[in-house]
């Protein structure tokens, strides 16, 4: 997982702009930290006197070193289907955390950051929607191990993951010796950050995606500190080692996995898939399809957005009847 991050570029504009809902990022302090959230109502030719309240809302776990911005694709697609969405930028990434706080976190932050966005959202959404999980990458690892073990995870309706961080993959697991000594390191050096660098021809097959990562300031470099990095590794261990853990999971997922994803591994998902003993459980590989499915062409993204629109409806608590 370590190669490098290139010299810094000027930035590019982000590819996607949003067509129903203006992209108003916020602040919210919590237990020392000033987060960055943005929440998308659904769109106008939604929120009529016929669908008087969302189908669902889908709160957002993002992945390793991402933020808001990155999910306004999304977000906005969900936004005019009747879905409302929240996202927050993560303690340790984004403008959450600038500077020397890039990557600075750990797993007891992690989960009772969480637990407050999710008991925000419980409260703030009209009773009749269902509140769904959506995570990516190392927020797919999150969410799943929050459908396990999460303070709130009866009250989910459903998970949706992309890529989640499993296993990694070959072509990004780091060596022996540093997975060997990475406990260690991460008691002694918690709070010491490193570059892994952002292997972009892995991110996504499309080209002005890739083009902006390179330049994005709250992407490159890619900082993570021992702490971070080891605590997301362990969790995705539980998720393909521990069978009476997976066992707790009791929320209908839904994942999607590139089959091109050099980054996180399917064979991670698979894995996971198999040992999870939910009877409402889908697995979908995505063809042709790097790590970033949310960053990924048009064609790819469109149709993996529809197929979690129906199974969102399909879980909804709210009917979705007009």
């Amino acid at each position: 997982m370590f190669f490098g991050s290139r010299s810094k570029q000027d930035p590019v504009p982000f590819p996607y702009e949003c067509t129903s809902v203006n992209l108003n990022q916020l602040k919210h302090c919590f237990n020392g930290a000033d987060f960055t959230y943005a929440k998308y109502p659904v769109s106008s030719s939604q929120n009529d006197s016929s669908r008087p309240v969302a189908r669902a809302r889908v709160l957002i776990v993002h992945g390793f070193n991402e933020h808001v911005l990155l999910y306004s694709r999304l977000m906005d697609y969900l936004s005019r289907a009747g879905i409302e969405t929240f996202i927050f930028d993560q303690r340790g990434s984004g403008t959450t955390s600038t500077g020397k706080l890039r990557g600075v976190t750990d797993e007891m932050h992690t989960f009772r950051d969480l637990d407050h966005f999710i008991e925000w959202n419980l409260q703030d959404k009209a009773e009749q929607t269902g509140l769904f999980l959506f995570g990516h990458s190392m927020g797919g690892g999150i969410v799943l191990n929050y459908g396990c073990s999460g303070k709130f995870k009866d009250q989910i309706a459903g998970i949706v993951c992309t890529g989640p961080l499993v296993t990694l993959h070959p072509h990004t697991a780091p060596m022996a010796i540093v997975s060997l000594l990475s406990p260690l390191l991460a008691k002694l050096l918690p709070r010491f950050r490193i570059d892994t660098g952002l292997d972009l021809d892995a991110t996504t097959s499309d080209e002005r995606y890739r083009e902006f990562l390179s330049r994005d300031p709250l992407t490159v470099p890619l900082y993570g500190s021992l702490r971070q990095i080891y605590d997301f590794l362990e969790r995705g261990k539980r998720l393909v080692r521990d069978k009476s853990y997976v066992s707790q999971l009791q929320t209908p997922i839904l994942i999607f996995h590139g089959q091109d994803d050099k980054i996180n591994d399917p064979a991670g998902s698979q894995k996971f898939f198999d040992l999870c003993t939910l009877s409402d459980k889908h697995l979908k590989l995505v063809p042709n399809a790097r790590h970033s499915l949310c960053l990924e062409t048009d064609p790819i993204f469109e149709e993996m957005v529809e197929k979690m629109q129906e199974w969102v409806f399909e879980h909804s608590v709210h009917s979705a009847t007009d």
